[in-house]
């Protein structure tokens, strides 16, 4: 995998290493997006989206790829591949899961309802962009171009899709400013709308 991103300067491959830094910069992130205020109710406490960051650090370990500014972690993507390795949940996480789920007003409802939504949308052999994630002081930078030009041209140069899904309205144009078309379109229970694109290969005998 590290073949995707090397040309990105700064990047290399997030390890088990590197989860304090990675759980600081999602927690950032993650209350930004509507789905996961969503997902945890509007006014939840910073330790609710630290454990839902450390749930997306440990189910994306095998795919995550960090850019860097001197030490500090300022942007991420994941990469899911069809054949991924499976994920082992720590122990620590079972036990916050258990917690948070139980504790959260609906969010097992909320959970299956969007889980649901994605098995239905799944692009069979696509390669999934989880996770595109960059601090609010490393903005407009470019970064989140450079994260998903490699991922684009690695699925192209292997002939197959790629998606990747939002319910933020900026993220959602910048996947259309990058030639990624939206396939689906849901508006989640009480919720926002998720919107989802995917990148099709050149068709066999084109020239790109």
């Amino acid at each position: 995998m590290q073949t995707i991103l090397e040309s990105v300067a700064g990047s290399r491959r997030l390890t088990v290493d590197d989860k304090d830094s990675t759980l600081d910069l999602l927690e950032t992130c993650l209350q930004e997006v509507p789905v996961y205020r969503w997902f945890l109710g509007e006014g939840a406490s910073p330790e609710a989206y630290r454990w839902l960051a450390q749930a997306m650090f440990e189910m994306n370990i095998h795919g995550l790829h960090g850019v860097f500014d001197s030490d500090e972690l300022i942007a991420l993507v994941a990469v899911t591949e069809p054949d991924a390795p499976p994920v082992t949940v720590s122990e620590e996480l079972k036990a916050l899961n258990r917690h948070y789920m139980t504790s959260i007003h609906g969010f097992v409802d909320r959970f299956r309802e969007f889980g649901q939504v994605c098995v239905d949308a799944a692009v069979p052999g696509a390669i999934d962009i989880p996770i595109n994630a960059v601090h609010p002081d490393h903005r407009r930078r470019g970064l989140s171009v450079r994260l998903i030009e490699p991922v684009l041209e690695y699925a192209r140069r292997r002939g197959v899709p790629v998606t990747g899904s939002t319910t933020h309205p900026h993220m959602s144009a910048f996947y259309s400013e990058r030639g990624g078309s939206m396939y689906s379109e849901y508006k989640l229970t009480g919720g926002p709308t998720l919107w989802m694109h995917r990148w099709d290969p050149p068709l066999a005998g084109t020239s790109d």
